[in-house]
């Protein structure tokens, strides 16, 4: 084997500074003047919001700014979207709620933002949302896939019947079912793929600042995909024309995929036009309680409820695996 080309060992180049602590990560990233958002979220699963009372919060000492989602209903921010559109086997398209940074109206899920607290600093941010009021009327919650597509099941969204999203097949269906109907024998068998939490050493951070001169934003982000979060922000979200959005991607601690998502965080970076005057404002928190809020909130795999159909075909003594087809349970 050669010292270069193909097959050749690829050393890397970048270790030295992240092993020495030079690496530069979001949460590394201070401007001037920068103010400090901290969200506070549903403790509840599946619950109508029917008052939120700032003022005790918005009085607390270095409080610039308490939001909720019904300010971003007034300024016109966008819901996040499915990266992903899908079209159902009969032809439809995917039927998905809407989804604001900041719930407005209705929580749905334990994590969901349900305010945010922008102070001069982090410890100020947190301690005046312990004081924001939000009284809650409690709805019956669902956590088993399969039971939520049953006949009578708790209805999350109105726009998804059986709280199905959409239903997705690949290949030729009657070509399935005849290998089937031909098998000598058909075992069934139920897989449940559990929930998981990508757990990266870096959660999710987020720093934008506004710049008035050119009134334009810049971000600085957990992503991996900086060019995607700024089409999402200026097409879907509606925080300013492309041109004028900047996302930079310093050092990122871990993915998984979990920095992909489409988060509320970032979304919410016209934050600094509701600031009293525009100033940099870091999403970010600290140690257990940063970590939390990330698990909480961030993008997660799902559990998958399957049914695995394998017909058999009998050849002499041997038995060989011809078909295998994956229906939901």
């Amino acid at each position: 084997m050669s010292a270069t080309g193909i097959g050749a060992a690829v050393r890397r180049k970048e270790d030295q500074r992240f092993v020495t602590g030079k690496g530069h990560y979001t949460d590394d990233v201070n401007r001037a003047g920068q103010c400090y958002a901290y969200f506070l979220r549903s403790p509840h699963a599946h619950a109508k919001i029917k008052t939120i009372d700032s003022k005790a919060a918005a009085a607390m000492p270095g409080v610039l700014a308490v939001l909720t989602g019904a300010e971003l209903a007034a300024d016109k921010i966008g819901n996040l979207i499915c990266g992903w559109m899908i079209t159902s086997k009969d032809g439809s398209q995917m039927k998905m709620a809407p989804h604001p940074a900041i719930a407005h109206g209705k929580v749905n899920y334990v994590g969901d933002a349900v305010a945010v607290v922008i102070a001069e600093t982090l410890s100020q941010a947190k301690d005046a949302a312990e004081k924001v009021k939000v009284d809650y009327q409690l709805l019956p919650a669902v956590a088993d896939p399969a039971k939520a597509q049953g006949q009578g099941a708790l209805q999350i969204h109105e726009v998804a019947a059986r709280n199905t999203i959409y239903q997705w097949h690949l290949g030729d269906a009657n070509a399935v079912g005849a290998a089937f109907r031909a098998a000598k024998h058909v075992t069934k068998l139920d897989l449940i793929n559990n929930r998981l939490v990508p757990n990266a050493i870096e959660p999710r951070a987020a720093i934008g600042e506004y710049d008035a001169g050119s009134d334009s934003l810049t971000l600085w982000n957990t992503t991996q995909n900086p060019h995607v979060a700024r089409l999402v922000m200026s097409a879907f979200v509606g925080l300013a024309p492309e041109h004028k959005l900047r996302v930079i991607a310093p050092d990122v601690g871990g993915a998984q995929n979990r920095p992909a998502g489409k988060v509320g965080g970032r979304a919410l970076r016209g934050i600094p036009h509701r600031c009293p005057w525009p100033r940099p404002c870091h999403a970010r928190g600290d140690g257990v309680r940063r970590r939390r809020q990330d698990h909480r909130s961030a993008r997660q795999d799902h559990r998958q409820s399957r049914r695995l159909y394998v017909d058999v075909f009998v050849l002499g003594a041997d038995l060989s695996l011809r078909h295998v087809a994956l229906r939901p349970v």
